[in-house]
């Protein structure tokens, strides 16, 4: 698979991302035990998987290494329950039948009852008050009909803005320019592996500041070094960039391959 991002010679393009940012914001938000825990054993979707009977390997690098598309329903199931999507739309989302996702949903309440109880507890706030703010005063003005899963993913996806904005000023003033800011993640180009280090390190810093001391983890998602290509390993997104190429091939924007 072909990529426009290349990284010049002797310089070393990496990603750094924040693991599963959002569950890490939403265990300290709502000071919920049971998801702090599982969100430190490293892989939150091994640990629902687990939990949740779809897997029985106890194993969480394994079970990521073989279980591919089991690991991609786990990201979706978390998604889906944590936004307060519906029965039917997690059915879909895991491909399993609807009275199983409603177990499934069931189940998630009784397991992570403190984090559904904040949720609640954080909309219905927002709608009396007509406001909501991130944990450092990011506010959001609330309308005359709100969306309420939009304002119960606020704090989540807020923590997460501060949190990106806070380690890109210490990343800049320690001299470590990001490429590109892209959600949870930041895109460097470097020639020293210590300031990649030292980026990883005010990254964790961040997360640790957001969100009270609970440490965020930071995951090294790619370092390629010399000319390398940047490709992204997710079979949906190889589908993708192979159908973009297909595309500019045809209408003569690129030379056809052999």
């Amino acid at each position: 698979m072909r990529s426009l991002i290349v990284f010049p010679p002797n310089m070393i393009g990496t990603y750094l991302d924040w693991r599963t940012q959002e569950v890490g914001i939403a265990a300290v938000e709502s000071d919920d035990e049971n998801l702090k825990r599982d969100y430190l054993t490293g892989d939150i979707y091994h640990a629902i998987a687990y939990r949740f009977g779809f897997t029985n390997d106890p194993d969480r690098m394994r079970w990521k290494a073989t279980q591919v598309d089991m690991r991609g329903r786990m990201k979706i199931l978390q998604l889906a329950v944590s936004y307060g999507q519906s029965v039917t739309s997690l059915a879909r989302g895991i491909n399993r039948h609807p009275v199983i996702a409603s177990g499934i949903i069931q189940k998630h309440k009784r397991l992570y009852s403190p984090f559904w109880g904040w949720r609640a507890e954080t909309i219905q706030q927002a709608m009396l008050k007509r406001r909501i703010e991130t944990s450092h005063g990011w506010p959001l003005h609330i309308s005359t009909s709100p969306n309420q899963r939009t304002l119960g993913n606020f704090k989540l996806q807020g923590g997460g803005a501060e949190m990106l904005r806070w380690a890109t000023v210490q990343m800049c003033d320690a001299g470590i320019i990001p490429c590109m800011l892209i959600h949870d993640g930041i895109l460097l180009e470097e020639t020293d592996r210590e300031k990649i280090e030292h980026a990883r390190e005010i990254m964790l810093k961040a997360g640790r500041d957001v969100c009270n001391g609970f440490e965020i983890g930071v995951d090294v998602d790619q370092m390629l070094i010399s000319g390398a290509r940047y490709c992204d390993k997710r079979p949906m997104a190889q589908k993708m960039w192979d159908t973009i190429m297909s595309v500019l091939e045809a209408v003569g924007a690129l030379p056809r391959s052999a």
